[in-house]
């Protein structure tokens, strides 16, 4: 739910209304020609008026497969550079697989879980 300060507003009015609820509760602060509003996640502002997103719940997934895919390819950056010296330093992890092994099955399970998404 939207909240809205009408003008003719004070400065100090205004900036409550900016701490109150941009600062303490961390909603969008958008301002037109007739009021200020506060706006939660899933509200856009059309033609001055606040309304709910109807693609929010898709933007919202899309955002949280993009962060997840980053951070698979922060960990493919790091198990590079594990082969790397596992190339350059061989030595077993087990009697039956090298380091170099063990670290390219992680990396196929990565890019698996990578291509799911």
């Amino acid at each position: 739910m939207s909240y809205k300060l009408e003008k003719p507003y004070t400065d100090i009015q205004r900036a409550d209304f900016i701490v109150e609820y941009n600062h303490k509760r961390r909603m969008l602060i958008n301002e037109t020609e007739k009021a200020l509003f506060a706006l939660e996640a899933n509200e856009i502002m059309v033609d001055g008026e606040p309304q709910i997103d109807a693609d929010y719940e898709a933007k919202q997934a899309e955002a949280q497969k993009q962060k997840k895919l980053l951070e698979l390819k922060e960990q493919l950056e790091e198990l590079d550079k594990k082969r790397v010296r596992a190339i350059c330093e061989p030595s077993m992890k087990t009697e039956t697989q090298s380091w170099l092994d063990y670290y390219n099955e992680q990396v196929l399970q990565i890019r698996q879980v990578m291509a799911e998404l």
